[in-house]
């Protein structure tokens, strides 16, 4: 069987995109700890219950600075895909965190502020 039977492909689209919005550049393990934050978010009853969902709900503002600056449109490279399809097969490295940010580019301090950190890959710090 193809592999594309294992996954629903907006599934995929989706999950890279924000991937590789986020995270390109980064290690293997970097993007797949930012596809379980978005997959966390899913599994929970504070956050719509799709990858799209999650990407584009603006309920308390923005989640994801893509959705600003329009890098969620652009197409992901192999590792973001990559580590989509791993995300999505259950692999998780997050421990259940649902935030992450870039210390070098951040631009807002309400997550370290108001969120307990739990561990940095590669640029990302990543908090419950």
């Amino acid at each position: 069987l193809s592999a594309a039977k294992f996954y629903k492909s907006d599934e995929v689209f989706w999950l890279a995109r924000i991937i590789h919005a986020e995270s390109r550049g980064e290690a293997l393990l970097g993007q797949i700890a930012v596809g379980n934050v978005v997959l966390n978010r899913v599994k929970s009853a504070y956050y719509p219950n799709t990858i799209y969902g999650v990407i584009f709900d603006r309920k308390y503002g923005v989640q994801f600075s893509p959705i600003l600056d329009g890098s969620i449109y652009n197409t992901p490279g192999y590792t973001a895909t990559l580590a989509a399809k791993i995300a999505l097969e259950g692999y998780d490295v997050s421990g259940g965190a649902f935030f992450f940010l870039n210390v070098k580019l951040a631009t807002s301090s309400w997550i370290p502020q108001t969120r307990k950190y739990a561990f940095t890959i590669g640029n990302h710090d990543f908090y419950y």
